[in-house]
Order: C-alpha cells, then structure tokens, then sequence
C-alpha cells in the first residue's frame, strides 16, 4: 500500500452549520450521511461528481508539477469503487470508466487505487462512485511529487465591530488548526486586525494569532496593515491569505490552498489562488468564481451558476482566468509588497480589482475551493457610491488602462440623475464629490485622512430610522400593499424619458398616495416607483428602517446645471490628472 503521500483534497461532507446541501457533496440512491458520526450510510449507489468533490484534474495539470495521483477511500461494507474520467466533447460531456475494485471489509479500511495508469490528458475532470452496501467514512485525492515548494500561510481578517462573525470564523480556524494537520504555528498564523477595537485580547490568546488594534482605516487599510505586519514579521511568510471577517468557511479550502501551492510548475511561482464566492441566502448558486475588469465594468465568471446541476459542476472546469478576485478569500504571494508595493488606500471598493491587476500574472480558481458570504444585490450603503466612482477613476488611472473619457462623463451623468430621479439627492452631492477629489490629484489621494472622510460622507447620508421614529417624525410607515405594488409595477421607459420620470408633470396630476407617501424597497427601488409621487419611504424590511425623501422641483434644474460645469471640469482637468497618477505611481504605491 503506497502511504506516503499528499493530499490534494479531502472528500468532504455537508454541515449544520456550514451548508446542509447535500447535492453539492454527493448524490446518493438510499444513502444518508450522519454528520455527528461523520459517516454515509449506502444502501446502493453514491457518486461524487459534485462541486466540492470532484477532482479538478485539469485545472491541476495547467498549475502542477506532474502528479503521481491516487484515490483513497475508507469503507466498511461490500462495495464496487469505480474512477471515471471525464472529458468536453462537441455534444457536451462524455465519461468512461478509468478503474474499478471489488471491496469486502468487515471493519473500516482504507483502499488505495492509482489513477495514473488510464489517465488520459484529455481528462477535465475525474470523481468515484461506490456502489453496494456499507459505510462511507471519507477518503481523499492524492499525490506523489518529487519536490515540494515551502508554503508559509499569513491568513489575515480585517474586521470591524462584528463579533459575531469573526469569533465563529476564528474558533472553527483555530480548532481546525489544532486538529493535528498539515498546519502547525510555523507554517501558518492568523493575524486579526481590529479597525473597531473592540475585540477583547483575553478571547486571541493563543499561539497561532496576533491580534493587531487598528484606526477604521477600511477594509483596504486594515488588510494592509494585517499584511505590514506579516510581512515585516521576519517569520518567512511566503504567502498571504486575505479573508473577509463574515464569510462561512469550511477549513477544508486551507488545504486545498496549501498543497496547490506546495505543487506549483516554477513558472507558476508568483501564482495567486482565488476562492469562489457562493451566495449564502441559498448556499448553492455561484457569484463569481473570479472576474474580468476591462476598464469599464466588471464581469464576473460563473454568476448565477446553481452548483448541485451536475452540468454546472463539468462546465466550471473550463472558466477562463479572470484577472481579478474578490478578498472575501485570495491567496497571493507575500513579496508583491517588495516588487510592487501595497494596496491602495481606498478604505473600500475596488482595492482588490486594483491590487489584482498591478500585480497578479495568473490567479487560479480552482472548483471546490470556495467560501459562502452574504448576497449584495439586496445590501444599500448610500455613501459607498463616493468610494465605487472615486476607486473606479483611480483604478482605470494606475492600471494604465484606456480613459474613456467619454463612458466616464456619461457615467457622472447617469449617476447623478438616477439619484436625482430616487430623489437621493445627497448622493448625488456625494457622486459630484468623488469626481472633484479624484480631481484634486494623487497627492489629495495619498494623505487623505480616510477615518474622517468616511465619518464625514456617513454625516452626509440620511440616517436609517426605525418604525417608531419614522411614524414620529414623517407620520409614515411599512404598508405592506405599497412596498408589494413598488415590486411589481412595470417600468414605463417612456414617461421616464418623455416627462423625466415626472418631474415635468404639475403636482396636480400626481398619484393620490393614502397618507401623502408611498414605499419602496431600499436596494432594489426603480425609476417607476418614482413617477408622480411627491413623498416616499425608502424601506429595508430585513432591517425594519427606512427614510424619507420627498421631490423638489427645483433639484432637477439644479443638478443639471451642476452637471454642465462638472462635466466641463472635469473634460479639461482629466487628462492632467491621469498624467500626474502616472507619472508619480512610485509614490502612489509605496
């Protein structure tokens, strides 16, 4: 039996309290999975063609050394283990058998099989089934190399004021770690940084974190300082993992992390190792598995994917390299800092497209490695519109990417009408902001006191109020019937276009709204919801707050004259702008 292997990834199984979906670990007929004894129960077939279990064998051979692969399987029962090999076709996929072994074990055993003999390269993918009757207690993808790189893990969190998530996520690491794994304290170590400081020190003692108290510098400034710190710790970290404080993760992704990079090809040396973001409200449909930034707008791989749909699961083996990944959970090497510098003061928004693509050569996002975090598509912050069009200006300028003056211009214009049509006009205020301090230059950027400036554009926004303060102060609240009419009202492009979304018709022609307003959702209001009503409540039923706006006439002259000198600004001073940007990156970086 060849024992001395590595291990490229455990089969793993679904958890209480990471995800329940079984589909996304195995399909089984008449098979349960006990998860207090951490074992399957087959009672005929179970196959391992899902997201978390199938090998991805070509996104492995694109990355690795060549690899000497085995499957081990612990069983106890009579079984048929078969290895199948799977390949794209014109017709779609097609599957053959690579190996099968007859098994009879009484007690639980481990059965080894080697895959390279039938491996043929055409292969994307490869994945087991057992068939018969038994007990099912793991087993793992395997591998001899013949040289190993050194992997040192800084794994670095940056959070602010969310006790909740970040203890769940540092106990399970910690445990995790504890466990008697490949991890010990001196190839891996958790640096906690606090921009809420708020963490009691008592909860972090313990020789696998440092927990560093920082000013909310962001979520830009706190992973730089969490990677300062690492960096600088002359502990010989050789890579840095970012992870947000809130994502749910199964400490699995640190292996199969670990040991791609241990394997990497010597021109994969500066590789980076992505995770897929799947979407927590349902646990099983995909947003990004990485992303391309061309310049304008961001395109995400895989977005909207239902994970247990096996075609999904074969189609992913073929996802493009992107040239960006999120830090809900990125891996990179811990010299970028030496060649091209830190992150970007951004406090939020675009620092991680911006720091990808001055440094990243290549970012695998290998199927099966991924994390689950909250969906943003329901999520409203009024004063992060400042950060995404500043960021975006700043991004398209370092990255020596194209201006486009005119898609900006027409994106200053568009931003600021839509908030001007929702009636949000202080964030059309805090739009026309972010153009004129990307105006202001490169040094304005770089010692801009970003605790007070985000203080400052919080200030600006109109503050969430509860159900009781909103009936004090407006005499509004939820109407159920209003928010479901907002939701399913048809939008009508051509009144938007021909009246302005109502700002050109006479109040005397508005919708008569019971109690003077109407509601709509938060996040996902649109422009219909607006057309001839004078007074609304912008309301978060998740949150049970909301606020109030209430049209003015003259804000639509007002905004459109601001907008002919903004833009005319902005027309004339970009160019010089970008020039300065450029020609002072060493500045801007370092």
């Amino acid at each position: 039996m060849v024992t001395d292997l590595t291990t490229l990834q455990n089969i793993i199984f679904p958890q209480n309290d990471i995800c329940s979906e079984d589909s996304l670990y195995f399909r089984a007929d008449q098979g349960t999975y006990d998860e207090h004894k951490r074992v399957l129960y087959v009672k005929n077939k179970v196959s391992f063609d899902t997201y978390f279990n199938i090998f991805s064998v070509k996104k492995y051979k694109e990355y690795s050394r060549p690899l000497a692969l085995f499957l081990r399987v612990r069983v106890c029962g009579l079984f048929v283990l078969r290895v199948f090999g799977i390949r794209k076709t014109e017709n779609g996929f097609a599957e053959e058998c690579i190996t099968e072994k007859k098994t009879d074990h009484q007690c639980p055993e481990d059965v080894v099989v080697s895959l390279n003999e039938n491996l043929k390269e055409d292969y994307s993918q490869i994945y087991f089934t057992l068939e018969g009757r038994g007990e099912f207690y793991g087993g793992a993808f395997e591998c001899e190399c013949d040289h190993e790189n050194k992997v040192n893990i800084a794994l670095v969190i940056c959070t602010f004021r969310r006790e909740k998530y970040l203890l769940r996520n540092y106990r399970k690491i910690r445990e995790y770690l504890e466990s008697g794994n490949v991890f010990h304290k001196d190839n891996f170590h958790i640096y906690i940084v606090d921009n809420g400081r708020t963490l009691q020190k008592e909860d972090f003692q313990n020789e696998y974190v440092s927990l560093i108290p920082n000013a909310n510098t962001g979520g830009s400034g706190g992973f730089t300082r969490g990677y300062r710190e690492a960096a600088e710790s002359g502990k010989g970290y050789t890579h840095i993992l970012f992870s947000d404080d809130d994502i749910v993760l199964d400490c699995e992704m640190l292996l199969r992390i670990y040991s791609l990079l241990k394997l990497t090809k010597e021109e994969f040396s500066d590789l980076a190792v992505g995770g897929t973001m799947l979407k927590l409200s349902d646990g099983i449909t995909q947003h990004e598995a990485g992303a391309f930034w061309n310049g304008k707008r961001l395109n995400s791989i895989g977005n909207g994917k239902n994970m247990t749909v096996r075609e999904n699961v074969l189609e992913a083996a073929y996802y493009p390299e992107g040239n960006y990944n999120a830090w809900w959970f990125y891996c990179f090497p811990a010299d970028w800092c030496i060649r091209y510098g830190y992150p970007l003061p951004f406090f939020i928004k675009e620092d991680d497209i911006e720091y990808s693509l001055r440094c990243a050569g290549h970012i695998a996002v290998i199927p099966g490695i991924a994390v689950w975090h909250e969906d943003f598509e329901g999520k409203y912050d009024g004063f992060q519109e400042y950060y995404i069009k500043r960021n975006e200006l700043i991004l398209t300028t370092v990255n020596h990417q194209k201006p486009y003056t005119l898609f900006q211009l027409r994106k200053l214009i568009l931003n600021v009408m839509k908030q001007t049509v929702l009636q949000r006009y202080f964030l059309a205020d805090i739009v026309f902001r972010a153009y004129d301090d990307y105006l202001k230059g490169w040094r304005h950027f770089k010692h801009t006191d970003t605790e007070a400036l985000n203080l400052e554009l919080m200030q600006s926004c109109r503050p969430l109020l509860n159900d009781e303060e909103l009936k004090e102060q407006y005499g509004v609240y939820f109407d159920e019937e209003k928010y479901t009419h907002s939701m399913t009202e048809p939008d009508n492009n051509k009144a938007l276009l021909l009246t302005l979304n109502g700002y050109l018709i006479p109040e005397a022609f508005y919708q008569k709204d019971k109690d003077d307003f109407y509601v709509v959702d938060l996040a996902k209001c649109r422009y219909v919801n607006f057309l001839k009503h004078k007074r609304v409540l912008h309301y978060d039923k998740n949150r049970k707050k909301g606020f109030v706006t209430v049209q003015k006439k003259s804000a639509l002259l007002k905004y459109i004259l601001l907008l002919i000198v903004k833009s005319i600004k902005f027309a004339v001073k970009y160019p010089f702008v970008r020039r300065e940007y450029r020609k002072h990156l060493d500045e801007v970086f370092f």
